[in-house]
């Protein structure tokens, strides 16, 4: 009885060896293969990405994607240059800028074309004209969003860069605190912080959008020795995005992505309700298929020209930044 009984043991052992084989064999072969991804915070503005993790789309292409922040353009943009972390998402300024300077890197989708931003100041400020000699909130000094701002107030109002100075604060949430306490005359920044400024009865000056146009704001890019030894993972990632991006737009997901905004951001049911208005139904900042567009890539280019990045050089083409050959297979496997 005991010899039959280990030998029960034995085969039953065995099964269960083959079948854990078996398996582990499987999930090498098909199984989820883990990406590290890197962006400086967690606001709206990466709504879609939300939508691939909580939606499982990212598992349901063979990928787990692991999200680190990293506080700073600067330091986001060295995470992905040193290859710490592969693939991160900025404001290309940084990028190309990195570019120039020989980093291997390529910018390899665009996550929002079109600048979320408004100028805010203080109450006592009228008109923008008023901004002269004042201290404005910026996140750094030199290029991105600064060379951003420094062309809607040339465009606005006439000033130029000696006309006002600046102290770098942050990121929208500590512009946003710096105009709140004070040590800033004005500042720009995205939703939900607009919503709030208005209502504490800060002053809009100007739009970022109705003063630049088309222009890519935060894209992703990924080191080139990644791009060359991972692009099927890269590309399962861009495809991800794609069919996060449409699903946000779809408008019988309104109440589940309001629901999902709420739950990543820690935000109320009234803020999560303004930013889908304003980002998903009406201003529409994410590209559907997330190719690099020329006129949002020209747009980059010229205030970068404008800030004497190419002097006595030309300007390089678009295709020295940007491989949107991935994504184009990322689209023909949607059958797009």
């Amino acid at each position: 009885m005991l010899l039959s009984q280990m030998r029960w043991l034995t085969l039953t052992l065995c099964v269960i060896l083959f079948v854990t084989l078996v398996r582990v064999g499987f999930t090498a072969e098909t199984g989820i293969v883990k990406m590290r991804f890197t962006q400086s915070g967690n606001t709206s503005s990466s709504w879609p990405l939300y939508v691939a993790e909580q939606k499982r789309i990212f598992e349901k292409n063979g990928l787990q994607v692991e999200v680190i922040i990293i506080n700073g353009a600067t330091n986001t943009t060295r995470a992905v240059l040193s290859e710490t972390i592969p693939i991160g998402r900025i404001n290309p300024d940084y990028v190309i800028g990195a570019i120039d300077k020989g980093a291997k890197v390529k910018i390899v989708a665009a996550n929002m074309e079109k600048i979320p931003y408004d100028i805010f100041a203080r109450p006592e400020i009228k008109t923008g004209a008023d901004l002269k000699g004042k201290t404005i909130g910026v996140s750094t000094l030199t290029g991105g969003t600064t060379l951003m701002f420094h062309e809607v107030l040339e465009k606005a109002y006439k000033l130029k860069p000696d006309d006002y100075k600046l102290l770098v604060v942050g990121t929208s949430p500590q512009r946003y605190a710096a105009l709140k306490g004070g040590s800033v005359h004005a500042t720009f920044m995205g939703p939900p912080f607009t919503f709030r400024a208005a209502k504490d009865n800060f002053r809009k000056l100007a739009n970022f959008h109705e003063n630049l146009g088309p222009i890519l704001f935060t894209a992703d890019f990924a080191h080139m020795n990644y791009l060359k030894s991972n692009r099927n993972e890269v590309v399962r990632y861009l495809r991800s995005m794609v069919e996060a991006t449409r699903w946000l737009y779809d408008p019988k997901n309104k109440e589940e992505a309001i629901a999902l905004h709420m739950r990543v951001l820690k935000s109320s049911r009234e803020s999560a309700e303004e930013d889908y208005k304003y980002l998903v139904q009406d201003f529409q900042p994410f590209p559907k298929d997330s190719l690099v567009s020329k006129a949002s890539f020209d747009k980059t280019m010229e205030l970068r020209v404008k800030d004497g990045m190419y002097q006595n050089k030309k300007v390089p083409p678009m295709t020295e930044y940007v491989d949107n050959s991935l994504l184009e297979e990322a689209l023909r496997s949607l059958g797009k």
